[in-house]
């Protein structure tokens, strides 16, 4: 069990690194950038769902739950091939998987 959490929190770990990293270069490129806000919120969630994990308080998803992420980010992130879409579409499916 403890291999899966340490697998569930890499991935969580990588999208908050890509999501920070993408936060950082709109700011600098592009201060206007409308999905700021979005990115916010999307880390805020990562780290909400990493502090649950490591506490044991994330709820199983019994191979039915989600986490809601994928869906949040494909609703704005472009290109759809984005790293970052890539990476929570598989913390989901870890999830669902795993835990």
């Amino acid at each position: 069990m403890k291999t899966k959490t340490e697998e569930f929190i890499k991935l969580l770990d990588q999208a908050i690194k890509i999501a920070e990293q993408i936060r950082t270069e709109q700011q600098i490129k592009q201060p206007e950038f409308g999905h700021s806000e979005r990115l916010n919120h999307l880390v805020n969630n990562l780290q909400s769902v990493r502090d649950k994990t490591l506490n044991g308080n994330l709820e199983p998803s019994a191979g039915v739950s989600t986490l809601g992420l994928a869906r949040e980010v494909a609703d704005w992130i472009e290109p759809l091939d984005s790293p970052l879409l890539k990476v929570v579409g598989a913390i989901e499916e870890y999830y669902q998987k795993y835990l």
